[in-house]
């Protein structure tokens, strides 16, 4: 049994210094020097954002980027509330701006935020399309930073989103979860098997956008901007990167509860298992890992078990430690500890929740 754990534990060592090789690739991309600037077009799709999209809204005036080379698309979708008039009004007196509604429901196959981003695709002129989110802050140089990783062979270019940590400590665990997983998703990238992005940071052409066939051809997921991904990856005709860039960040809002996080866990959850292999076997060594590590002490040799979450922590750092360097993340690491502990028990509950039924709600929509 000690054995069986520790091959599991070394298995992850390998994965994780295979993962600190596409680190080091992610890391040190080439930028273009452009005589030309690429147009640009921003989507944010909102639905009952009322409370935030004006914080959102000021953040995107502050871009930093040619205006006759950008345009900023507010599609409301099917809000119950004041945020298509808070986006009206806001952006009075910025060209720049362009507030829509998401198509009718009647009139296309798709659903979601995937029919409000598709509506504003469709009208949009940017030969780059951006997408975040309503509860988002970008930085002033988020375009004029990422468009510099297009070239000819560029579909698409995927972005860090870091959790706004200084509010609680639930909010410090939400941080450090993403910041892990992110840096899996980047690594991954470096090593063309990339297995997530987050549509909060997300860009790519609208040429590749087209050919594909667009969300309409993608097909229905509670994570649309994953689907996405994959469908454009699957082609293999372009590249997809996924840069270490601490002038691009992007910054949301953590979970206010439980429930809220449940329910976002769960979504991705759903949607992220349709992945390719190596995504899978890392699955298995993060459910057996986090196993382990909080059970392994009533069966396994002490020094066994000592050996094996040192070989854990040791994997996991490889990666991280170079993360928050790049992206120069600071104050964190302290509750690195109470972090292991936090994504074990939700890393192993988070599966056995669909036990009990496979229903999504999102955004007051149920799928």
């Amino acid at each position: 049994m000690d054995l069986l754990f520790l091959i599991i534990s070394l298995i992850y060592l390998i994965l994780h210094s295979l993962f600190l090789y596409g680190y080091v690739r992610s890391s040190f991309l080439k930028k273009q020097t452009r005589a030309n600037k690429l147009s640009v077009s921003v989507i944010v799709a909102a639905r009952n954002e009322e409370a935030i999209i004006a914080n959102c809204i000021k953040f995107l005036k502050n871009l930093k980027y040619d205006k006759n080379l950008l345009e900023i698309i507010l599609v409301n979708d099917k809000s119950t509330d004041k945020t298509k008039d808070i986006m009206i009004t806001e952006t009075i007196g910025y060209k720049q701006f362009k507030v829509i509604d998401s198509n009718d429901l009647e009139t296309t196959s798709l659903k979601g935020k995937a029919n409000a981003i598709d509506t504003a695709i469709q009208k949009a002129n940017g030969t780059i399309i951006f997408t975040t989110d309503a509860d988002c802050e970008v930085p002033e140089n988020w375009i004029e930073e990422t468009v510099k990783y297009y070239d000819d062979r560029t579909s698409m270019v995927c972005g860090f989103t870091l959790i706004k940590a200084h509010k609680s400590l639930f909010a410090k665990m939400q941080s450090l979860d993403w910041i892990y997983l992110l840096s899996i998703a980047s690594c991954s990238s470096g090593i063309k098997m990339i297995l997530s992005c987050l549509g909060n940071n997300l860009t790519f052409t609208r040429n590749v956008y087209n050919e594909i066939g667009g969300y309409s051809n993608v097909g229905f997921s509670v994570t649309e901007d994953l689907a996405l991904m994959r469908t454009i990856d699957a082609d293999k005709t372009y590249d997809l990167k996924y840069p270490l860039n601490h002038r691009a960040i992007v910054m949301t809002e953590p979970c206010n509860s439980l429930k809220e996080l449940y329910n976002q866990k769960r979504r991705w959850f759903r949607g992220g298992t349709d992945i390719n292999y190596l995504g899978y076997i890392l699955g298995f060594e993060l459910y057996a890992m986090n196993f382990v590590l909080l059970f392994g002490f009533l069966f396994i040799d002490p020094f066994a078990y000592l050996l094996f979450v040192l070989i854990k922590i040791l994997s996991e750092l490889l990666i991280t430690v170079p993360v928050y360097k790049k992206l120069k993340i600071k104050n964190l690491f302290k509750y690195y500890p109470l972090f292991q502990i936090y994504f074990a028990i939700y890393g192993l509950l988070l599966p056995l929740s669909f036990v009990f039924g496979k229903r999504i709600n999102w955004k007051e929509r149920k799928f």
